[in-house]
């Protein structure tokens, strides 16, 4: 660096006015690096590097491609950052919490043909990751060890996913098939390489995916439903127990509604589940029960 040299030059005299100008110059340097690097560390930033048919030259690529690409990455992004909680997320439907995943092209790739994208800079720089970095990172991981897993590995990885992830990821590797094109995913921390031949056996091995959902009305007692975890236990009449997890809904109204929540608790009840299975095959890999939401239950002892 020029300042250093030009510290080394001088005496090591303490008094130096020079040395004086030149070691507060090199402290500022410092301390512009230092929030430079924190920024860049904990914030989410990718690169989205795509090659291959839609892409012509160094600079064209088509708008039909990058437009599917780029919203299904995101869909990507937002399924990843939902699981950074404990809850369960729907298979359908808007993703609770959503907008706080969403990434803005802040960039072109000089030279190449992708995107740069990253959150909106948070007020003010934080020692940690923030969470929409962690999910950046962990959606790359994800993609890297469904890109070299054996088959039995990627039954394991998309049996111990959750549905909305993996839908996700196999919109996003048809888009790339369908289209001709490959894509490297550089982050921070996580990079991948998606040539042509990892394309289409990624989206060849997602074709067999299936993620089936089904709205079934149970007769049961129920049990409890825990506030913080957001489980539930149901005694289904003549079936034994049925656990599983409650929305964001149906556990904000269970505890603060005491008078909703002593008609259900303990009492027969109508229970709307909604059933998400991920088939790879025909083969059930994963069965998630989602409790909608409860209802009293007239039963025969009840008066008219």
């Amino acid at each position: 660096m020029y300042t250093q040299r030009q510290l080394d030059t001088l005496p090591d005299n303490p008094w130096g006015t020079a040395r004086l100008m030149w070691e507060q110059r090199l402290a500022e340097i410092t301390r512009q690096i230092e929030d430079l690097r924190v920024t860049v560390a904990t914030s989410a930033s990718v690169a989205l590097i795509f090659d291959g048919l839609p892409v012509v030259g160094q600079g064209d690529i088509r708008l039909d491609f990058s437009t599917d690409a780029l919203a299904t990455y995101q869909k990507i992004i937002a399924a990843s950052m939902a699981t950074l909680g404990e809850h369960h997320i729907a298979a359908k439907g808007k993703i609770k919490g959503a907008e706080r995943s969403k990434l803005y092209i802040r960039d072109i790739v000089r030279g190449s043909m992708g995107f740069i994208l990253e959150e909106l800079s948070p007020p003010q720089n934080d020692m940690f990751n923030t969470p929409l970095k962690v999910a950046v990172e962990r959606a790359t991981e994800f993609l890297a060890s469904l890109n070299t897993a054996s088959d039995d590995d990627f039954n394991s990885a998309i049996d111990a996913a959750e549905p909305r992830l993996v839908s996700a990821v196999q919109k996003f590797a048809k888009v790339l098939k369908d289209a001709g094109a490959t894509a490297k995913i550089v982050g921070s921390e996580q990079r991948l390489a998606l040539g042509l031949e990892e394309v289409n056996r990624l989206s060849d091995r997602f074709t067999a995916v299936e993620v089936q959902e089904d709205n079934v009305v149970r007769d049961g007692v129920l049990l409890g439903v825990l506030p913080d975890s957001h489980d539930f236990e149901l005694e289904v009449d003549g079936e034994g127990i049925l656990k599983g997890a409650a929305t964001d809904d149906l556990v904000t109204k269970y505890v603060a509604d005491q008078a909703f929540k002593e008609q259900l608790l303990l009492k027969p009840v109508k229970a709307f589940l909604r059933y998400t299975r991920t088939l790879r095959n025909g083969k059930l890999l994963r069965e998630q029960v989602l409790l909608e939401n409860l209802e009293p239950r007239a039963t025969e002892a009840d008066p008219l």
